[in-house]
C-alpha cells in the first residue's frame, strides 16, 4: 500500500471516528432535550396542580367571607342573558346576596381573536344593569380584577371553555364555586349528526371539564337531571332540579313589535318570526336550512305585503355559512341589504321575549326556540332538515308541538293557513303536556336557586 493510500485510510478512519463522536453526541443532546421538554411538561403540571389545590382550597370555605354571598356574573352574550337575568334580580332583593355583574370578551366560531365585550357592555346598559368591564386584551389582568372581588360563587354563561379568554377557563375559575344555570334547554340525544359516533348521551355538551369543575349544576328538568346522572361524575348535592329560569324571564317581558315602513293602514299584518340557526350544511349538527331557502324567502316576502316578517337569526349564522363556504360574504350581504329594504321586512338581533309575545307564529330549523316559542301558545312551523342530530324526549315534545315542514311550498301553505284561518291550531294538548315537562316545580327556578346556594353555605335564607 502506498503511503498515499495509507493517508488516505487514516484519514477516512479518522472521519468515521469523528462522524460517530458527533452522532452519539447527537443522540446524548437529543436525550438531553427530551429530558429537559418533560421537566418543563412536569413543572407546568406541578404548577397547575398547585394552584388548583390553593384553588380547591379556597373554594371549600363553607362560609362566605363577607356578611353576604358575593356572586360575580359573567356575561359576554347578551343574547343568552336572560338565562341569568332572574337570578341577578332575586339576588338584589335578597340581603343575604350582593351580586356584580362584569363583561368578558367571547369567541365565536372561526374568529381568530376574543372580542365582543363592548356590544355585551352595550347591551347590559341598556337594561340598566351596573357591572365591570373586564375588556384587557391581556385577559388575565381582568383575572386578577376578578380575583380581587373575593367572589363567593362565579356564574358563567356557558360550558364551552374555548368560546372565552384562558383566564375565564374552567380551570382559571375553581378559585370559587362555580355555578352552571344553563343558557340552554338539552334537546339532542347526542351532539352530532354522525350516527356512527361512538358519543355517549349529551358527553360533549354535558360532561365538559366546566360541569366536572362545578360545584353545582342546576338542572332545567327531570331529563338533564338524569343526563348528568349517567356520567357518575358528581356527587348528589352537586345536581339540582331547579326548572329553567330563562323560560320566566321570557314570558315576564312585556309584547313589543318593530316598527316597518309599510303602511299598515287597515287590518294589522299578520306577525311571522323566522329563526334559522347556524349549522346550515354542518354535517356536525345540521339543522340549519338557511342556505337552501332564503332566496326562496326573499322572492315570498316581496309578494306578501300582508305580513310582517322579522329574521330572527342565530347570532353564528352570517359568520359560520361563511367561514365553511356554504355561502360567500357577498351572497350574505346582498340577501341582507335586499331583506333588509323590503318595507315589510327587518332583522332583530339580541332578547326577545317581547319579539315572542308580540308575535303571530314563529318559523324556525333549530334547536332552542322550538323548544321555548311553545310556552307562549301560539302556532310553530319546525322545517326540519332531514338530517339532523337525533332528539331526546324533550326535544321530541318540543317538535310535537309544531306543524313539521320539509319544503318550502309546504311551509308557505302551512303559515298562509293559519295567517287566512283556514287552518287550525292541533297542538294545544301537545303544549300543556311540554309545559308539565318544562315547568317542573310549583316554585320560582331563581328562588330554588338561591335556597340551595345559601344552604350550600351555611347561610339561612329565612333569618
Amino acid at each position: 500500500m502506498s503511503e498515499s493510500e495509507k493517508h488516505l485510510q487514516e484519514l477516512n478512519e479518522r472521519t468515521v471516528t469523528m462522524l460517530s463522536s458527533l452522532a452519539e453526541r447527537q443522540g446524548n443532546m437529543e436525550t438531553l432535550l427530551r429530558s429537559l421538554s418533560q421537566l418543563v411538561v412536569d413543572l407546568h403540571m406541578q404548577a397547575k396542580q398547585a394552584r388548583s389545590a390553593i384553588q380547591a382550597l379556597a373554594a371549600s370555605r363553607s362560609q362566605p367571607i363577607g356578611k353576604k354571598i358575593r356572586c360575580v356574573f359573567l356575561v359576554n352574550s347578551i343574547e343568552i342573558w336572560d338565562a341569568l337575568y332572574d337570578v341577578y334580580k332575586a339576588m338584589l332583593e335578597d340581603d343575604h346576596f350582593d351580586p356584580i355583574v362584569a363583561t368578558i370578551n367571547r369567541r365565536l366560531g372561526g374568529d381568530a381573536h376574543f372580542s365582543g365585550e363592548q356590544r355585551a357592555s352595550d347591551g347590559l346598559t341598556s337594561l340598566d344593569i351596573p357591572h365591570l368591564r373586564l375588556e384587557m386584551e391581556d385577559s388575565f389582568a381582568g383575572l386578577n380584577i376578578l380575583r380581587g372581588l373575593a367572589p363567593d360563587v362565579i356564574f358563567r354563561q356557558s360550558q364551552w371553555d374555548n368560546l372565552y379568554p384562558p383566564a375565564f377557563s374552567s380551570d382559571c375559575l375553581s378559585f370559587a364555586k362555580l355555578c352552571v344555570v344553563p343558557y340552554g334547554i338539552i334537546v339532542l340525544e347526542k351532539y352530532t349528526s354522525n350516527t356512527g359516533s361512538g358519543e355517549s348521551s349529551n358527553e360533549l355538551s354535558c360532561d365538559t371539564p366546566y360541569h366536572r369543575a362545578a360545584w353545582r349544576i342546576f338542572c332545567e328538568n327531570q331529563y338533564a337531571l338524569e343526563y348528568f346522572r349517567s356520567f357518575h361524575h358528581s356527587a348528589p348535592e352537586k345536581l339540582v332540579l331547579s326548572g329553567y329560569p330563562k323560560l320566566q324571564r321570557l314570558l315576564d317581558e312585556p309584547p313589543a313589535w318593530p316598527e316597518f315602513k309599510a303602511d299598515t293602514a287597515g287590518d294589522r299584518p299578520f306577525r311571522v318570526i323566522w329563526a334559522p340557526h347556524h349549522t346550515a350544511g354542518d354535517p356536525w349538527l345540521n339543522f340549519g336550512v338557511f342556505h337552501r331557502i332564503c332566496r326562496d324567502f326573499l322572492e315570498w316576502a316581496s309578494k306578501e305585503p300582508g305580513i310582517e316578517f322579522v329574521l330572527k337569526p342565530h347570532p353564528e349564522l352570517f359568520k359560520s355559512v361563511v367561514n365553511r363556504n356554504i355561502l360567500s360574504q357577498q351572497t350574505v350581504d346582498a340577501f341582507l341589504q335586499l331583506w333588509n329594504g323590503l318595507p315589510n321586512c327587518t332583522c332583530e338581533n339580541g332578547r326577545y321575549g317581547s319579539l315572542f309575545a308580540a308575535s303571530d307564529l314563529m318559523i324556525t330549523d333549530g334547536i332552542s326556540f322550538f323548544v321555548e316559542y311553545p310556552i307562549f301558545g301560539k302556532p310553530l312551523v319546525f322545517f326540519d332538515s332531514g338530517l339532523h342530530a337525533p332528539l331526546n324526549e324533550i326535544g321530541k315534545m318540543g317538535v310535537a308541538c309544531a306543524d313539521v315542514v320539509s319544503d318550502f311550498d309546504k311551509m308557505k301553505e302551512v303559515v298562509l293557513g293559519y295567517k287566512n284561518k283556514t287552518m287550525v291550531d292541533t297542538h294545544q294538548d301537545d303544549r300543556k303536556r311540554f309545559m308539565k315537562a318544562l315547568f317542573p316545580g310549583d316554585r320560582l327556578p331563581s328562588d330554588i336557586i338561591l335556597d340551595d346556594i345559601a344552604a350550600g353555605l351555611g347561610v339561612d335564607r329565612g333569618a
